[in-house]
């Protein structure tokens, strides 16, 4: 499937995901605005939770040699705390890593495992970390070290044993969804939430120069697709597991 091809009804696609609860995994404050919002705000409309986990502070994404990074840092949460308030998604979770710090490892593993174990949602969504030219390194990594939490981490009780002393169980959602994958097979039609995702994203003041939500929106609509296709749409390519279509079979039977 392209980017052209017909909308995915997202209601559809979702029926069978309980609980109704999606968690986000991204590597800077503004990466989830940009890349997905409008899915988020849709699953929100709907009546989902909806998490948003931030690996880094964003403390090195600007042009002003009169910021510090500690100041900016400061900023981007906040702006993304105000950006995921008007989406409706939940209070978001910051790791703290460093911009341009983020490594596939077994720490960072380690935090979003548990984040799964304790929010144990049925959606999850992220970058492709396995695209080719991914532009910026912690998105890369951030969507490997998802992928790679997911399965087999977060579900095998042998990973991360110390989190059955906080009472957490191995957990595995259902569905995972790669937004910025070259080969999407979901297209998500967001033009009913368009003016939330620009909210959003004009939310992230120190990175968009001062755009007004106004500009954003002709901006936006300037470069909204003429193909077949939904004009303004979030692509992603689904993962799913059989045992989770088997659980999900079990259910419904």
């Amino acid at each position: 499937m392209t980017e052209d091809a017909p909308a995915t009804d997202l209601e559809t696609l979702v029926a069978d995901l309980e609980p109704r609860r999606a968690l986000v995994m991204v590597a800077h404050p503004d990466d989830a605005d940009f890349g997905c919002a409008g899915t988020m705000a849709l699953l929100c409309k709907a009546g989902w939770e909806v998490d948003l986990l931030v690996a880094t502070n964003g403390n090195k994404g600007t042009k002003d040699l009169n910021r510090t990074g500690q100041q900016l840092a400061a900023v981007r949460e906040e702006e993304q705390r105000q950006a995921a308030a008007i989406l409706g998604v939940n209070e978001p979770i910051f790791l703290g890593f460093p911009d341009g710090g983020v490594e596939n490892d077994g720490e960072l593993r380690g935090l979003v495992v548990r984040e799964l174990r304790r929010l144990r949602p049925s959606l999850a969504i992220t970058f492709d970390g396995f695209r080719p030219g991914f532009n910026h390194r912690d998105h890369r990594e951030i969507g490997r070290a998802a992928y790679d939490a997911i399965y087999p981490a977060a579900d095998d009780h042998l990973f991360y044993p110390e989190h059955r002393e906080e009472g957490l169980r191995p957990h595995r959602p259902d569905m995972l969804l790669l937004s910025g994958a070259p080969d999407p097979d979901v297209v998500i039609d967001i033009e009913p939430v368009l003016d939330l995702k620009v909210a959003a994203i004009t939310a992230h003041v120190s990175q968009v120069g001062g755009r007004s939500t106004e500009e954003m929106l002709r901006w936006w609509r300037e470069r909204a697709g003429d193909g077949p296709g939904p004009r303004y749409r979030e692509s992603f390519r689904s993962v799913t597991w059989e045992r989770a279509r088997r659980s999900r079979d079990a259910r419904r039977s």
